[in-house]
């Protein structure tokens, strides 16, 4: 089951339900939950050709994780590599470790080479769920 809370969106200053669930839930029934923004929590897994929230501490499937897109950008100014390589940056820390993501879900967007179950896009915000401070005090912004 979902819960809902509010978010305000970083762009337009408005006010969007944003649905909190768990990553399995998002993984099996992607239909539910496309164009919506989402809270979900994981481990992250940052590699090559990888940027992926995983359910699991170990990396078994991509099909169970849902992968990372950390800009839509876009990419040819230096201000914009700048923009990338901070959010690059932010998402590193949790290479390995569980992380909460708020973001718009697509079950279109499979990933690099397609082998995800969907993707976090337009990202709001990552966070140390375990650290309550951590979402008043952004570091993706």
């Amino acid at each position: 089951m979902a819960t809902v809370f509010f978010a305000t969106a970083a762009m337009a200053g408005t006010r969007e339900k944003v649905l909190e669930l768990s990553l399995i839930n998002l993984v099996a029934t992607p239909e539910r939950y496309h164009g919506k923004q989402v809270n979900v929590t994981g481990y992250v897994f940052i590699g090559t050709e990888n940027m992926s929230l995983c359910p699991y501490t170990v990396q078994v499937s991509s099909k169970d994780c849902i992968w990372i897109n950390i800009d839509s950008g876009p990419y040819a100014s230096d201000a914009d590599k700048k923009r990338i390589s901070k959010k690059m940056a932010v998402l590193e820390k949790f290479n390995g470790k569980t992380a909460t993501i708020i973001a718009r879900f697509d079950k279109k967007d499979h990933g690099h080479f397609g082998g995800w179950s969907g993707a976090l896009t337009k990202i709001i915000d990552v966070y140390d769920h375990t650290d309550e401070s951590a979402l008043k005090s952004s570091v993706w912004k």
